[in-house]
């Protein structure tokens, strides 16, 4: 198998110490990447495909049995009469929204795929949420401070708030905290240590203001750190959160008292 990815790594929206993982278990079950790749053309010989790619400079060429193409989704918004009511759209066919999902025609919303933003079924289901309340008259507003981004891949991949990279470009002081699964004594029963739990905390108060997750349900994981964001818990509150042993949250744990400068497990 070979992933040809016109980014300069794959999965670009993950920090590239997460994406390393990902990387190096598809090598080990023998799948090439190609980054910085563009495809060119594609011939249906019958029985096999030729791809043709550009990459580096250099014309290449794959001869594959089948060739899957994922290049991202476009809006479905082009029958929808939108127009014709005077909604206004972004130049990629979107509606535009404000913090409660209403288009500048007042009583029309959008939410999910077709509004700017990450396109993500639980992006859309929260988004519904603050639409249903608004059109009830109730106070609503989104905020996407505590909103997962999962990738479902060996391993999987989770992240969270602000990475320690985006937290200092709006100015703010953090620390990030990072600890390893082969340090979880549920990630070593289950022979799954590749990975880690990362805080992004504030060096003044340790607020937590994201974090990051590689290994084994880290979709499952991510969750918790949510909730921390969503209550504006600091790693002092997270650390002394008693949690069941052995268990991967755990390291959530375990990453707090890294944050604290008091680790028991490393």
């Amino acid at each position: 198998m070979t992933i040809l990815e016109g980014s300069p790594q794959i999965l670009p929206t993950f920090e590239k110490d997460m994406v390393k993982f990902v990387e190096k278990s598809f090598q080990e079950k023998g799948v090439t990447v190609v980054t910085k790749a563009m495809a060119k053309e594609a011939i249906d010989n019958g029985d096999s495909v030729t791809v043709k790619y550009e990459a580096n400079g250099k014309e290449e060429v794959i001869e594959a049995d089948y060739v899957m193409v994922t290049v991202g989704r476009r809006p479905n918004t082009d029958d929808l009469g939108l127009e014709v009511v005077g909604v206004e759209m972004t130049d990629r066919g979107l509606v535009k929204v404000d913090n409660q999902g209403r288009t500048n025609v007042k009583h029309i919303f959008a939410i999910g795929d077709i509004v700017p933003g990450a396109a993500l079924a639980h992006k859309a289901s929260y988004e519904a949420k603050i639409a249903a309340e608004a059109i009830a008259g109730h106070p609503s507003a989104i905020d996407y401070r505590a909103m997962p981004g999962v990738a479902f891949t060996d391993p999987e991949l989770a992240t969270i708030g602000f990475t320690a990279a985006e937290a200092k470009d709006k100015g703010m002081d953090v620390k990030a905290s990072k600890f390893p699964l082969s340090g979880n004594g549920r990630a070593l029963s289950l022979n799954q240590t590749e990975g880690f739990v990362r805080l992004v905390t504030t060096k003044e108060d340790n607020v937590l203001v994201g974090a990051q997750v590689v290994g084994v349900n880290a979709s499952e994981i991510i969750a918790e750190l949510g909730l921390a964001i969503e209550a504006g818990m600091n790693a002092e509150d997270i650390a002394l959160t008693i949690h069941g042993h052995p268990s991967l949250s755990e390291t959530i744990m375990d990453a707090a008292e890294l944050a604290l400068g008091m680790p028991i497990h490393i």
